[in-house]
């Protein structure tokens, strides 16, 4: 594996990794790590249980959203959830760029486990930044106010193509995750901080910023910015994508507490229709339109 900082490609490390056909090929763990996205995580799951027959790790779970907390513990019956908040993204096989900082948390949902999830974050922190929290639920669901834009970004092709009109673009993501945080509050969750990830008042007064504020501060940030998770699947061609236990999940979420979302419903139904081998981005102001349309209507 080559693995580098943010700018330095050229100067990747090299680092030698063992790599198994199945888990019989070595001692039985006392922990595994479970990285893969939510739409492999059943057929993992499935398949790392058999291997392992009785024998029961500590499974360290590090998924976007909840799905994770619904599948794992059909399979496991000690799981410890992450949220991962930290930039990186794959250039080739084996070839992986990351920034400097970031931050794991790590929880459970019955705030059990603690003797577990000290030893995890023991052997995290000897490359990585890394919490424990006792709101689990809270930090899951800030994140997700964040990974909203995943989608918004991967649909106008941000960072692959150049974008229609960058401040508007910057209005939409601001509008997209106030509606995250208007959902979570009426949904009775807190605000958790995570590190560097924007925090509720900061995406509350962007929100209600001028669309030429936003986008002047927002093109300042996104020169900080890799390709997102969901474009790098996007644009590889692969056919299953994080959507659904992203903005599919806070929708679902929406239409129980009755919160509008109509930035959220335009870049789901986009998404949803367009996202597949032959995908090719759209327009920021088309999507902007149809989120005008469907209830938006805060001033530009």
């Amino acid at each position: 594996m080559r693995l580098y900082l943010k700018g330095e490609r050229a100067q990747a490390a090299s680092i030698p990794l063992k790599v198994i056909e199945s888990m019989g090929q070595i001692s039985p763990p006392e922990i595994v790590v479970i990285s893969v996205k939510s739409y492999d995580l059943e057929e993992a799951a499935k398949s790392l249980r058999e291997q392992l027959g009785i024998h029961q790790p500590v499974i360290v779970a590090l998924q976007n959203g909840v799905e994770n907390q619904r599948i794992l513990p059909r399979y496991f019956n000690r799981v410890i959830y992450g949220v991962v908040c930290f930039n990186a993204w794959r250039d080739g096989p084996g070839e992986v760029g990351h920034d400097t900082k970031g931050l794991i948390v790590l929880g459970t949902p019955a705030n059990d486990l603690k003797n577990e999830m000290h030893q995890v974050a023991e052997i995290f922190r000897f490359g990585l930044n890394c919490n424990i929290t006792d709101r689990l639920q809270d930090a899951t669901h800030c994140k997700l106010v964040i990974n909203q834009a995943n989608a918004l970004l991967t649909l106008v092709g941000f960072q692959r193509q150049p974008v229609d009109s960058m401040p508007l673009l910057a209005h939409m993501t601001m509008g997209l995750m106030y509606e995250g945080v208007l959902l979570l509050k009426a949904a009775g969750f807190k605000e958790h901080p995570l590190g560097s990830i924007p925090s509720w008042r900061f995406i509350e007064t962007g929100a209600k910023l001028p669309t030429f504020l936003i986008g002047a501060l927002y093109g300042f940030s996104t020169r900080k910015l890799g390709l997102n998770s969901m474009s790098q699947d996007v644009f590889r061609g692969k056919a299953a994508t994080e959507l659904e236990y992203l903005n599919g999940y806070m929708l679902r979420l929406a239409q129980k507490t009755g919160v509008p979302m109509p930035i959220n419903e335009t870049v789901y139904s986009f998404a949803k229709e367009r996202f597949g081998s032959n995908f090719e981005p759209v327009s920021v102001k088309e999507l902007w339109k149809i989120a005008q349309k469907k209830g938006d209507k805060r001033d530009l």
